[in-house]
């Protein structure tokens, strides 16, 4: 591993030399920056069918209305005595920019309620609230802030649902963050510092009533990251980026008698190249290294390789496939776990059938590795979609998906495997 973290840090200052020297050298194209060679299927405009936005005051508006549902043939994620049912979805989302030929202000809002039809403890809203700007200080400097809030609930097939609960876990989300760019025709500087504020509420065990303590998850993840980037060509950059935070718990948590805590400090560094070639490919991807050090002795330090990529294959302007992919470290929300590395990958492809129908088929795999315990998860999540533009107001989507889950290890909790089938159907109103 250490050969590893050394060649990842090399890399990474190799990168960083590059892209520092060519600073210095004179700005050629127009835009080196610029991926628009080809037209990914679900990003095509289409001005007949596609919705246009609301012109309120200085402000440009896009505003939906969604009710559907879903049939769930395994609501609490069981390998026996499955029980399913269907969820109603009702909600709508509203979110809105400037249109100043300089700065911007932006807004976004959006309510769900999923509401189960015979299994009603599962029913629980989903609510989302943002606020964000940008300043443009110079041509290519500018500074930039958001706020947001969320709250939702723990999905039954995420790593802390897995059985064991009268209903799943509520949480909520908030935080801010603010950054800071630099951008000309070669050279781009992106950076941004910020916090996040994680609240998970109690539960309750099946059976018992007994509270089910949520405390040991409550945190903030104070963080900062920064991209530089140099493009070699119009159709090529290079880039080094890094990210650092800080996980402070709000609790410590009892185990063995003793309380431990779940504090970490972490850091990520990698090299990657963003293209588009002639090759009908698109793409982003970053290679290098993670740590996380854990404030307690208790808990062990992770590090291993870090991965962050997505690539794009167009064979012909009415097909576009993308493959994505990301190894990082995660709070899978599991006790006697403060961490996981996470690997996920993931497949799909879209194809224009007419204008307004578009066909989707994807298959997304995610292993969790758990430290400190002996435990591995493997999810995989395989689907089909289609959306029918009818108009500029209606939009209809169908899909079927499922999702199975499978652990193994000596420290297995709850259901060590089980299959999810969804099936679904969704309105969307543009007004």
């Amino acid at each position: 591993m250490n050969h590893v973290k050394r060649l990842c840090l090399l890399t990474v200052a190799g990168g960083s030399l590059i892209a520092g020297t060519a600073v210095a050298q004179g700005q050629g194209a127009d835009n080196y920056y610029s991926r628009n060679k080809y037209e990914a299927v679900k990003d095509r405009r289409q001005p007949a069918y596609d919705p246009e936005p609301i012109r309120l005051g200085t402000f440009l508006v896009d505003a939906t209305g969604l009710v559907g549902a879903t049939y769930n043939s395994n609501v609490y994620a069981q390998n026996n005595n499955e029980e399913s049912d269907v969820i109603v979805r009702i909600g709508g989302e509203v979110a809105g920019r400037t249109n100043w030929n300089v700065h911007q202000i932006g807004f976004d809002v959006s309510a769900y309620q999923n509401e189960y039809l015979d299994l009603s403890d599962e029913s629980a809203p989903t609510l989302h609230a943002g606020l964000r700007g940008r300043l443009d200080v110079t041509r290519e400097v500018s500074l930039g802030a958001r706020v947001y809030a969320d709250k939702a609930v723990e999905q039954r097939y995420e790593p802390a649902g897995l059985g064991g609960l009268e209903k799943p876990i509520e949480y909520t989300i908030a935080g801010a963050e603010v950054n800071a760019d630099y951008i000309n025709d070669r050279f781009r500087w992106n950076n941004a510092v910020g916090v996040t504020d994680y609240d998970y509420k109690d539960g309750r065990i099946i059976g018992t009533g007994a509270p089910a303590d949520q405390d040991f998850r409550d945190r903030e993840n104070t963080y900062a990251r920064s991209r530089l980037s140099y493009a070699v060509s119009p159709d090529l950059a290079v880039y080094t980026q890094g990210t650092v935070h800080d996980e402070s718990y709000n609790s410590p948590q009892i185990i063995g008698g003793l309380p431990r805590y779940r504090d970490s400090k972490g850091y990520t560094v990698a090299a990657g190249v963003d293209f588009e070639l002639q090759t009908l490919i698109r793409g982003d991807v970053a290679i290098g290294y993670l740590n996380e050090d854990k404030q307690d002795d208790y808990f062990a330090d992770v590090d291993g390789l870090s991965l962050d990529a997505r690539i794009q294959w167009f064979p012909s302007r009415l097909t576009t496939l993308t493959f994505t992919g990301s190894r990082r470290v995660a709070d899978t929300g599991v006790f006697t776990s403060p961490s996981a590395l996470a690997t996920t990958y993931r497949a799909e492809v879209d194809h224009e059938l007419r204008r307004n129908l578009i066909l989707s088929a994807h298959a997304g795999f995610t292993d969790y590795d758990y430290q400190e315990i002996d435990r591995t998860d493997n999810m995989s999540n395989i689907g089909v979609a289609a959306k029918y533009k009818m108009n500029k107001r209606i939009h209809i989507d169908a899909f079927a998906r499922h999702l199975s889950w499978d652990s193994s290890g000596a420290d297995v909790a709850f259901v060590p495997s089980y299959g999810i089938d969804l099936i679904g159907v969704e309105l969307r109103f543009h007004p």
